[in-house]
C-alpha cells in the first residue's frame, strides 16, 4: 500500500500529464536531452530556454538526469489520464514545463526510497540507484560497445539466428540505428522514408531498423502496462524504451522520435539481446563462448610483455578438470586466472529490494565463477596442476553486465554461495584457497587497460582481492594518473563498420 505522500505526488504528476499529450511529452524530453547535450540549436526550435538551463552537470540547479527523463515518458505511457475539469493545458514550449515534471518524478522517487528504506537497508538502494545511473554515466557510444555487440551476436549461428528475426545482419542494424541516432540528435522528430539512402545506408535498411526498435503510442502504452502495471519503485520498472527507444507518432506512424537518442545505441549493442533472447540453448552457449574469446584477445593484446592462453584440460583419467577461461602468465608462471561470465543481468537482479534471493539462480551463475578460480588457487597448492601459478596469483571473474556493482551487501552474499558450492564439490579447497575474488565489469577492464598499465591492472586486481570494506569497488576507481592508449581492435571496426568509422554522416 502507498503512502500519503506516493498517492499525492503520483496524483499531481497524473494531472499535469492529462493536461498535455503523449507527443508533448515525448517531445519536451527530447528538447531537454538536446538542451544540455550540445544539441541547443536543433532544441531552440522547439523551446523556450535561458543560457543556465543548458548546464547539465550533476549538481547544477537545471540538471535533468537522463534516467528520470527515462521515466517520465515511461509514466506518461501508464498513468490514467484525468481530464481538467476548466480545460487548462500545460505550456510544454517552456523549458520550466519539463524541469518541474521532472522534479516532480524526483519527488516520487524520494517518496518511493523512504518506503523501502522502512523495511530494507540502505545498502541495498545504493546496488539498484548505481545499476540505473552507472551506465548513463558511461555512456553508450564507444568503440568497445560496437565492437563486442558484433563479436557477440553477429557471427556464427548468433548472427545467422538474428539475422533470421530481424531481416538484416548484426553490422547492418548497428549501422542504420547509429545513423537513426545522428539524425535523432539533430532534430525532434524526422520521418525517415523521405530521405532515401542515407550514407550509404540504404531507406529499406533504416525502415527494417526503425520497424524493429520503434512503436506506435498504442503498442508502447500496452508494453508499458505490462511492464510497469504493479505498485513498485517508479525508478526501478522496467523501460518500454529499451526495447523501443523511438516512438511513432502521425498518421500511418511516421513520425519518429526519439526522446532519448543515445538510447537508439544502447539497443544497437546490449540491447541486441532482445532480438536472440528466443533462440535455444546452443545460441547463448556461443555467446558465452564468443565472451571468452572477446576478453582472452582483449587482453592478449593489452597485456604487454605477458603470456594471455585459454583454458586447458587436466587431471587423472577418472577425473578431469577445467582451468578458468584465461590464463596470464608471465615466464612459466600464472599470474592472474580469469573466470567469464556473459549472462544476462535479470531485471531482479539489477533493481530488487533483495536481489540474491529474487535472482538466486542468476546470482549462483557468478558464484561458480568464483568457485572456479578458488578450485583453480587450491589444485596449484596442492600440486595438482601441470604449470606452477604464483604464490601471489590473482583471480578475477569477468562479467558483460554489472552484476555487483556498489555491492557491500551482495558481495558477501555471493561468496556464501560460491562456498557452498566449494564445500559441497571438494572439501579439500581451505581458506586460504578462497580469496576475496573481484567480479568485474568488461567496460571498466577496458576502460582501466584503455588508459593504465598492466601492472595498474594487477595491483589494482590486488588491492581489491585484499579489500577489508566490503564494498565490491570499481577497478577504475581513483585511477589518476593515465595513459592513453589505443583500442586494439579499431582497425576491424573500421572493415566490420564502415559506415561508421570510415565516411562521416552527413544528413
Amino acid at each position: 500500500m502507498q503512502t500519503l505522500g506516493q498517492r499525492a505526488y503520483r496524483l499531481k504528476l497524473a494531472k499535469l500529464i492529462s493536461k498535455s499529450s503523449l507527443l508533448d511529452i515525448v517531445g519536451m524530453t527530447w528538447c531537454a536531452w538536446a538542451i544540455q547535450n550540445g544539441h541547443t540549436d536543433a532544441a531552440r526550435r522547439y523551446m523556450r530556454f535561458a543560457p543556465d538551463h543548458m548546464n547539465g552537470d550533476a549538481g547544477s540547479p537545471y540538471v535533468l538526469y537522463p534516467w528520470q527523463l527515462e521515466t517520465l515518458v515511461n509514466e506518461a505511457l501508464v498513468l490514467p489520464h484525468i481530464p481538467d475539469r476548466r480545460g487548462r493545458i500545460l505550456v510544454t514550449e517552456n523549458f520550466s514545463t519539463i524541469h518541474a515534471l521532472t522534479k516532480l518524478i524526483q519527488r516520487i522517487e524520494e517518496a518511493d526510497d523512504r518506503r523501502f528504506l522502512e523495511n530494507n537497508h540502505v545498502l541495498y538502494e545504493v546496488h539498484r540507484l548505481s545499476q540505473r545511473q552507472f551506465e548513463w554515466q558511461r555512456g553508450f557510444t564507444n568503440q568497445p560497445r560496437f565492437y563486442r555487440a558484433v563479436q557477440l551476436f553477429g557471427q556464427g549461428q548468433v548472427g545467422a539466428y538474428f539475422a533470421e528475426q530481424v531481416g538484416c545482419s548484426v553490422p547492418e542494424f548497428i549501422e542504420a540505428a547509429f545513423y537513426i541516432f545522428c539524425g535523432s540528435c539533430n532534430s525532434a522528430s524526422g520521418t525517415w522514408s523521405n530521405y532515401g539512402d542515407v550514407g550509404g545506408v540504404s531507406a529499406a535498411l533504416i525502415e527494417t531498423v526503425l520497424d524493429r526498435i520503434s512503436l506506435g503510442p498504442a503498442n508502447a502504452r500496452a508494453m508499458a502496462k505490462e511492464l510497469r502495471g504493479y505498485d513498485e519503485h517508479i525508478g526501478y520498472k522496467p523501460s518500454v524504451l529499451r526495447r523501443h527507444p523511438i516512438l511513432r507518432f502521425g498518421m500511418p506512424d511516421v513520425d519518429a522520435i526519439a526522446p532519448l537518442p543515445p538510447l537508439i545505441l544502447q539497443r544497437a549493442t546490449s540491447g541486441l539481446f532482445f532480438d536472440i533472447v528466443g533462440g535455444e540453448g546452443a545460441i547463448w552457449d556461443e555467446v558465452g563462448s564468443r565472451f571468452e574469446q572477446y576478453c582472452s584477445r582483449y587482453l592478449a593484446a593489452m597485456l604487454d610483455d605477458y603470456d594471455v592462453g585459454s583454458e586447458y584440460r587436466y587431471g587423472t583419467k577418472k577425473r578431469r578438470f577445467d582451468t578458468p577461461d584465461i590464463l596470464v602468465s608471465k615466464g612459466e608462471t600464472v599470474r592472474l586466472v580469469v573466470e567469464c561470465k556473459a549472462k544476462r543481468m535479470p531485471i531482479t537482479a539489477r533493481f530488487s529490494g533483495d536481489p540474491v534471493s529474487s535472482a538466486a539462480s542468476a546470482y549462483e551463475e557468478i558464484a561458480k565463477g568464483v568457485f572456479q578460480v578458488w578450485r583453480y588457487f587450491s589444485h596449484a597448492r596442492r600440486g595438482l596442476l601441470p604449470r606452477p601459478a604464483a604464490e601471489d596469483c590473482l583471480g578475477m571473474v569477468l562479467t558483460a553486465d554489472p552484476w555487483l556493482i556498489m555491492a557491500q551487501k551482495l558481495h558477501p552474499e555471493v561468496m556464501a554461495i560460491a562456498n557452498r558450492i566449494a564445500d559441497e564439490k571438494d572439501p579439500d579447497i581451505i581458506a586460504t584457497d578462497r580469496p576475496r575474488v573481484p567480479v568485474v565489469l568488461i567496460d571498466e577492464l577496458e576502460y582501466l587497460l584503455q588508459n593504465a598499465t598492466a601492472e595498474t591492472l594487477l595491483a589494482r586486481l590486488a588491492m581489491l582481492s585484499n579489500d577489508t570494506s566490503g564494498w565490491e569497488w570499481s577497478l577504475v576507481h581513483g585511477l589518476d594518473d593515465k595513459v592513453s592508449r589505443p583500442y586494439p581492435f579499431s582497425g576491424e571496426l573500421r572493415e566490420l563498420l564502415p559506415k561508421i568509422y570510415g565516411t562521416p554522416f552527413r544528413r
